[in-house]
């Protein structure tokens, strides 16, 4: 299905990923759902420290 994809396609996830996406998907350029987890996480942390007064 990546063959007939425009170039540049930016491939997103909210994972954990359960048959929905193909382990070779991994290896295609656009697949950014592994960053997208990632910078997620720092997101989470800014969001708690607000929430629980914790940023000053």
């Amino acid at each position: 299905m990546l063959r007939i994809a425009k170039e540049g396609m930016i491939i997103l996830h909210p994972l954990p990923r359960v048959n929905e996406i193909s382990l070779e998907v991994d290896f295609y350029p656009g697949s950014l759902y592994f960053q997208q987890a990632h910078n997620g996480l720092f997101v989470r942390m800014a969001i708690l420290a607000l929430i629980t007064g914790s940023v000053v």
